[in-house]
């Protein structure tokens, strides 16, 4: 049996993810395809421009059988903890394949990388180690060692995270095939164009331009909230400056405390705080994530706790997909879930907390959090 696994945030679902979603199933003819898919927020540090449930019931009206929740603790995250649940989860649910898209599109070049680090793990975490402590930023200290190591260097994000998906599967020796479709446009292009970035497409909602060419199910939640990490400034200035001690919370690293609470007070907008904040050591995007879990008040005692992920929560599945959770149920020793009450855990309690914070803005989040059961798309 062949499961093909996808691992996506669909930020939103675009033509782009479609021609991925058609070109991974004809390379590997699978039997069932799982997709694990961002939750209320992604992994940049930002909440998702549309909810989880129409995200999963758009993916399945396009080829998915069954769509996976990535917890937001998994998601909110670097791109080796992304990696590494993302990982985790599929092969709980039995995928063999995974597809992928890079900027590369070299497979083997991932492989041998992952090989190296693996082999020469310790040497690699010194590397690691000492161009950090030169003030270099995780992504530039991993190419500094990679350098060292191999003369190679892997820069783009999708590249980056690829890498990371191959050093799990050789890490943990998953019985999974890694394949690679090579991206045919730009992730950060901010014009719409055939098949759009993501980036573009979310800055064109926010503005409220026709994209219907562009999105597939566009009507079916035009008239939703467009959710962007702008919107809850003010709540977040009122977390920061009202809160007694920052440095308990996660990625609140020391020194980035004062320098926030500084810092919040001398700008007007959650753009002109994450570029005040960033520097040489901590990108943007690094920045974002820790304010996320600053707006939930999650502490890093409250991460550690659910980052212990033993459950498997499902968001949408056709009657093909219906069949694979039947067979892994038997396989796994992880809950397997349909509702968020089913289960008490601390990565579904900050679940809900992602879910409170944006019903701020659209109160029938939380609503659809406690009550929505998986999409089932019948045949």
């Amino acid at each position: 049996m062949k499961v093909l696994g996808i691992v996506a945030e669909y930020n939103p679902f675009h033509t782009g993810h479609i021609y991925h979603l058609q070109k991974a199933i004809e390379l590997v003819h699978p039997d069932y395809t799982v997709v694990v898919m961002s939750s209320s927020f992604v992994q940049r540090g930002e909440p998702a421009i549309i909810d989880k449930w129409q995200r999963s019931k758009i993916a399945v009206l396009h080829g998915a059988d069954l769509v996976i929740e990535l917890p937001f603790v998994a998601t909110v995250q670097s791109a080796d903890y992304f990696a590494h649940y993302s990982l985790l989860l599929l092969h709980e649910m039995g995928v063999t394949d995974l597809v992928f898209g890079s900027e590369s599109g070299d497979v083997d070049t991932f492989i041998e990388i992952a090989k190296a680090i693996e082999e020469n793990q310790e040497t690699y975490d010194q590397y690691v180690k000492d161009a950090m402590q030169l003030g270099l930023r995780y992504p530039d200290a991993t190419n500094k060692a990679l350098s060292m190591l191999l003369h190679k260097e892997v820069r783009t994000p999708n590249d980056l995270l690829g890498l990371a998906y191959v050093k799990e599967i050789i890490h943990h020796h998953y019985q999974i095939t890694p394949h690679v479709i090579k991206r045919t446009n730009d992730y950060h292009e901010t014009q719409l164009e055939a098949i759009s970035s993501a980036t573009a497409l979310r800055k064109a909602l926010l503005k409220n331009e026709d994209v219907q060419a562009y999105l597939p199910e566009y009507v079916a939640y035009q008239n939703d909230h467009f959710f962007s990490l702008d919107e809850f400034f003010e709540e977040l200035k009122y977390a920061v400056l009202f809160h007694h001690d920052l440095s308990r919370l996660h990625l609140v690293e020391e020194g980035l405390d004062h320098r926030l609470v500084k810092t919040i007070t001398q700008v007007n907008s959650m753009h002109d705080l994450v570029e005040a904040m960033s520097s040489k050591r901590y990108t943007k995007v690094r920045i974002q994530r820790m304010l996320c879990h600053i707006l939930l008040n999650n502490t890093k005692e409250d991460v550690k706790a659910a980052m212990q992920i033993d459950y498997i929560r499902l968001l949408a599945f056709n009657d093909h997909g219906r069949e694979l959770i039947k067979i892994r149920k038997d396989q796994t020793d992880f809950h397997i879930l349909t509702s968020i009450n089913q289960y008490d855990h601390p990565a579904l309690a900050i679940e809900k907390k992602a879910s409170l914070l944006l019903s701020l803005k659209d109160e029938t989040v939380y609503k659809k959090e406690y009550r929505s059961i998986p999409y089932l798309k019948k045949s």
